[in-house]
């Protein structure tokens, strides 16, 4: 069976689907240039000299995650490829993942290292962060739960520098809050299939992970354990029990720290 991850706009589709897929086949295709940033190993039809500094930035999340979320390094590579066209892009696809419907970039996972595929386009780099979040989470943990993959995805999609302050979910998420429509982890936790997945609840997704990383040192804390155990192939328990435990009033203090969430005069960003 083989995980596939896609993204699409503004939502992201997940699912599972039995596909013949010769990854090896891919990999030895010549490709017009390469470029090793360890662990990803990028493919292209065009040249990538022009995107050097986004393929290290892809590197570079390797660690950001390590740091910020305590996850393991990637124990494999991420094979990475890359179309100049949405046209090639698509027959590509079209003649490896017939069964697929066009989605704009993928995550693909198999019992091999993961694959990311993606053609350049407005959100490119958005586009790479986002499938390259997932690719690393799946080369560090056996598993994540679904809502957990997506919000923290959403929330590493964008550049260091943008992550805690200009999220387009951010702005969205305040009003969603000032009308009472504020959501629970544990509506969250009980979504198990895709179609159950609305732009809300991805944006509800990247909210718990943003309040997790920057509110209460407690949650932080707890995320970190709580991925510390799916790696170590311990029963997690439930995220939310977790916080529940550890954070008083915890919807309150949600429901607080976006409201006093707001950039520091003098400081580019917040904790992590």
């Amino acid at each position: 069976m083989i995980r596939i991850i896609s993204r699409i706009v503004p939502l992201i589709l997940m699912s599972t689907v039995s596909l013949m897929m010769p990854q090896a086949a891919l990999a030895e295709q010549r490709w017009p240039d390469q470029h090793v940033a360890w662990p990803f190993i990028c493919h292209a039809d065009f040249r990538l000299d022009s995107y050097r500094s986004l393929l290290q930035e892809m590197a570079q999340l390797e660690g950001d995650l390590n740091r910020i979320l305590g996850v393991d390094r990637a124990r494999e590579p991420v094979q990475m490829y890359l179309f100049d066209k949405k046209s090639t892009y698509q027959r590509y696809m079209k003649q490896y993942f017939p069964s697929v419907p066009y989605r704009r970039a993928l995550f693909v996972k198999n019992r091999g290292p993961g694959m990311v595929f993606a053609y350049r386009n407005h959100s490119f780099d958005v586009d790479l962060r986002h499938e390259s979040t997932h690719a690393l989470l799946h080369a560090s943990l056996p598993m994540v739960p679904l809502w957990l993959d997506e919000g923290l995805a959403e929330y590493f999609e964008m550049p260091p520098r943008k992550r805690a302050f200009d999220h387009p979910h951010l702005a969205k998420l305040k009003w969603n809050i000032r009308f009472g429509t504020y959501p629970t982890m544990e509506k969250l936790e009980n979504i198990h299939q895709l179609k159950d997945l609305g732009e809300r609840e991805y944006r509800y997704a990247w909210a718990w992970v943003h309040f997790m990383l920057h509110g209460p040192p407690q949650a932080h804390k707890q995320l970190i354990h709580f991925l510390a155990d799916i790696q170590a192939h311990a029963p997690p328990g439930v995220l939310s029990r977790r916080l529940e435990r550890e954070v008083p009033n915890l919807e309150r203090r949600f429901i607080k720290h976006f409201k006093q969430w707001k950039r520091p005069a003098a400081t580019a960003n917040s904790r992590p």
